[in-house]
């Protein structure tokens, strides 16, 4: 099947920088967003693929944050403030 996007220049730019970051073809990249979107990842599946594989889904896990996501003050995630009935 052959399908046809027609992205802006800047998410076409981020697509090839992505596909180029993992050493994929854009094609090929595009191929493993796809079946992570239509397979649900196991650990069990992980637990059997090799390395490299782990390393792409993991990679691309991160890559699927934004990266602008504000991140919590030391307090916010000390053990006080998680559970502040144990003091």
């Amino acid at each position: 099947m052959t399908v046809t996007l027609n992205l802006p220049p800047e998410k076409e730019a981020a697509f090839k920088a992505q596909a180029r970051a993992r050493g994929l073809s854009l094609e090929q990249w595009m191929l493993d967003v796809a079946d992570q979107s239509a397979q649900p990842v196991s650990i069990a599946h992980l637990q059997k693929t090799d390395p490299e594989e782990w390393a792409r889904h993991f990679d691309a896990w991160v890559d699927s944050h934004n990266p602008n996501t504000p991140v919590l003050s030391d307090e916010a995630m000390s053990r006080e403030s998680i559970y502040p009935d144990l003091i």
